[in-house]
């Protein structure tokens, strides 16, 4: 599982026509990618995660962010994945609520994607 270090909202932008809010990952692993997910909200009043970046930079090299470098990979699909002790779909439903329990990302989320309505 993808422990949390820290969580900023960096951005609101429109992604595949859905207003979505980037968040900026930073894993308490080392080794772990940096993430940048892409959240939108549903009708139903839930946040959903549209898209994962995984963000491989290494800032002595890649000084700039710069989404069209080759250090972001979408990982999206295989971000979550099938294991013998939870199926993909509960690791995704764990890291959304490790995400949204970080301290006031949940509520700056809900600001963000639901309060322009």
């Amino acid at each position: 599982m993808y422990v949390i270090q820290d969580a900023k909202i960096t951005k609101e932008l429109e992604l595949d026509g859905r207003s979505c809010v980037e968040v900026a990952v930073e894993p308490a692993r080392m080794g772990d990618p940096s993430l940048l997910l892409y959240i939108t909200g549903s009708a139903d009043g839930s946040l959903d995660l549209h898209r994962i970046i995984r963000n491989h930079h290494d800032l002595t090299l890649d000084w700039y962010n710069d989404n069209e470098n080759t250090a972001f990979e979408d990982a999206t699909e295989i971000a979550f994945e099938n294991r013998v002790d939870m199926v993909a779909e509960q690791e995704k439903k764990q890291f959304m609520q490790s995400l949204l329990s970080y301290g006031s990302i949940n509520q700056d989320l809900r600001n963000r994607l639901f309060s322009k309505k």
